[in-house]
C-alpha cells in the first residue's frame, strides 16, 4: 500500500497563503525622475488628446488600463480616465507607469 500524505486543514490555509506571498509582488517604489517621467507622459496625453496605458497597482499585482486622460483632480489626487466602458478615477498613488498608446496599437 503507497503512503498518502495527509495535510491537517491549517497546513492548507498556510500554504495557500505562502503561495499568495509567491505570487503576488510588492509595490514598487519608484524615483523622483520616474514619478516625473509618469507625469510628463500624462500631460502630453492630456493636451494632444492620445490614449495612454497607465500600469497599475491594485489587489497586490499591476493590471494595465488604456483610455483617454479627461481630467485631473488635485485636491482628491486623481486622475479622470476615459474608458472604453466607463470613466475611471485613478489615484495617483495606484499608477507605476504611464505610456503612449500608438493609433497601430
Amino acid at each position: 500500500m503507497k503512503w498518502i500524505s495527509l495535510m491537517l486543514p491549517e497546513h492548507l490555509v498556510q500554504l495557500k497563503e505562502w503561495k499568495k506571498e509567491q505570487y503576488y509582488g510588492k509595490k514598487r517604489d519608484l524615483t523622483e525622475w520616474e514619478i516625473e517621467e509618469i507625469e510628463q507622459t500624462i500631460q502630453r496625453a492630456f493636451k494632444l488628446r492620445k490614449f495612454v496605458k497607465l500600469t497599475l497597482w491594485e489587489h497586490n499585482k499591476p493590471h494595465d488600463l488604456v483610455g483617454l486622460v479627461t481630467g485631473a483632480d488635485v485636491y482628491k489626487k486623481e486622475l479622470l480616465l476615459d474608458t472604453d466602458l466607463s470613466v475611471k478615477h485613478i489615484t495617483f498613488d495606484k499608477i507605476q507607469n504611464a505610456s503612449l498608446v500608438d493609433a497601430d496599437d
